[in-house]
């Protein structure tokens, strides 16, 4: 892949792993002027976990609400203060930030935001494998066929 430099660059991240190698190969690879946009993505997976074990299968019922409300509020908080950090460190590149936060099946929200935010290069990084976790296996793989743009991954 050329290092040709983009406008508009994706890192989609899980959990409380901060994704610093990827924020750094991105600014590398951003014009001044760009937007860098953090991905933060919660899967819906403990949820559904809990319906099975439960029996309690609606998407109304007040338990599933609780542990899905409980969910956003931790994603938020952790991506938020990972955001407020990346936003001085990308500002003295010349680089704006967006935090997004998203539940749902990791790589197609992936693909969901390269299309809202004409995204032109996505960072992917992978922390010993937990990445394959995250992506189911071959996701990084569907990710990057059916991306519009290119996909990197960071190891």
């Amino acid at each position: 892949m050329s290092k040709e430099k983009v406008e508009r660059v994706l890192i989609p991240y899980f959990g409380t792993d901060r994704p610093t190698r990827a924020q750094e190969e991105a600014l590398r690879r951003l014009k001044k002027g760009g937007k860098l946009y953090f991905l933060h993505i919660t899967d819906k997976a403990p949820a559904k976990s809990v319906r099975y074990k439960t029996g309690d299968l609606g998407e109304k019922s007040e338990l599933i609400q609780n542990i899905q409300e409980a969910q956003k509020e931790l994603q938020e908080k952790v991506a938020g203060d990972y955001a407020e950090k990346a936003k001085i460190d990308s500002a003295k590149k010349g680089v704006s930030t967006k935090p997004l936060y998203v539940v749902g099946k990791p790589a197609e929200e992936v693909l969901k935001a390269i299309e809202e935010y004409s995204i032109q290069l996505v960072v992917v990084e992978r922390w010993r494998g937990k990445i394959a976790e995250v992506f189911l296996g071959d996701g990084v793989k569907y990710l990057k066929e059916k991306a519009p743009c290119k996909v990197l991954t960071i190891d």
